[in-house]
């Protein structure tokens, strides 16, 4: 399992690392856009709740393609690149139709991965569909603060690659770009607070205006205003 962990870690953040200096080989408008609107998304992007699960519910079907790699690929003649982007594509659209398909994806795929990691190879495959059912409601049930994560989490992302490359050419973005795992350490700091901050308001509640507290009922024996 430690295993696991430790090579999704690293492709993270060989991915970070590619991303930031691809965005440092552009002018510097461009990564700084995209830290500007990774500051938005991380701030605010919870509050709208199609958006959040069209971008959320894609981004869980890359996520479980790249998981399940050439063992879904092969037997329908497809590469994992082309299959990962029919899912996000036909997940995307699922989700736009019917939100909540995103937070149950977002529960059922972690529990599934965690469910195939600790099943006895007899009874994988059980274990890995109960993992899934039962990370699908609880994401269901907990679809605030999922929601508010996942935005969290991609703006984040977007913050420190975005500024990684725009300092490409200064001592702090040379050495995050030469330590990737700096700049993903900073990302979870960045969708930790993120993540707080949208939690009230995030998946659509809380962003209502709060209704006006009716005035107080007039004192008895008080002189009323004309």
């Amino acid at each position: 399992m430690s295993a696991a962990v430790e090579a999704a870690l690293r492709d993270a953040a060989g991915w970070a690392a590619g991303v930031a200096s691809e965005l440092g080989r552009s002018p510097w408008p461009l990564p700084a856009g995209v830290a500007a609107a990774g500051l938005v998304v991380m701030l605010l992007g919870a509050r709208a709740r199609r958006p959040v699960a069209v971008v959320g519910a894609a981004g869980v079907a890359a996520v479980a393609v790249h998981w399940v790699g050439t063992r879904a690929g092969a037997p329908l003649g497809m590469a994992p690149s082309t299959l990962g982007a029919v899912a996000a594509a036909v997940s995307g659209a699922v989700a736009a139709l019917v939100p909540q398909v995103f937070p149950a994806m977002a529960g059922a795929v972690p529990g599934a991965l965690l469910a195939e990691l600790l099943a006895p190879p007899d009874r994988r495959l059980e274990v890995m569909a109960a993992g899934a059912v039962l990370g699908a409601l609880l994401g269901v049930l907990a679809a605030r603060p999922v929601a508010a994560a996942v935005a969290s989490v991609a703006g984040a992302m977007a913050v420190a690659v975005g500024a990684a490359g725009a300092l490409r050419g200064t001592p702090p973005g040379r050495a995050l770009l030469s330590h990737p795992s700096a700049m993903l350490a900073a990302a979870v700091i960045l969708a930790v607070a993120g993540t707080a901050f949208q939690l009230s308001r995030a998946w659509g509640r809380g962003a209502e205006a709060s209704p006006r507290k009716a005035p107080p009922a007039p004192v008895k024996g008080a002189a009323q205003p004309d």
